[in-house]
């Protein structure tokens, strides 16, 4: 069974698209903020994986809220794409503070 799925059993209530957009977040931090590759990688996306199937629905839900309301947030009230370099918040800053929300989490 694929992460994507694992996710889906455990947590019904996330539509497929939020969680392909979670695991996207996390593979793009474990990438590009921590440098990791093939193997490491791997292993971090199965303890990610492992570690959002163990929390409850509860605890999940401000995770996701963030992730999709902030995280990927990159539009303008107009509806324009936000460069990168022009974001109050930092990619990594977004990143960390994601992990933070679903690591405090019960």
């Amino acid at each position: 069974m694929d992460r994507t799925q694992q996710i889906k059993d455990a947590h019904p209530w996330l539509s497929y698209d939020e969680v392909v957009k979670v695991l996207i977040y996390h593979h793009q931090g474990s990438s590009w903020i921590h440098n990791l590759q093939s193997d490491k990688l791997q292993r971090s996306m199965e303890a990610f994986t492992k570690l959002l199937k163990s929390k409850s629905r509860k605890a999940v839900e401000p995770f996701v809220e963030y992730v999709l309301g902030v995280y990927y947030n990159g539009v303008d009230e107009y509806g324009n794409q936000i460069e990168e370099s022009s974001r109050e918040e930092s990619f990594e800053h977004r990143w960390n503070k994601a992990r933070a929300i679903l690591l405090k989490s019960k």
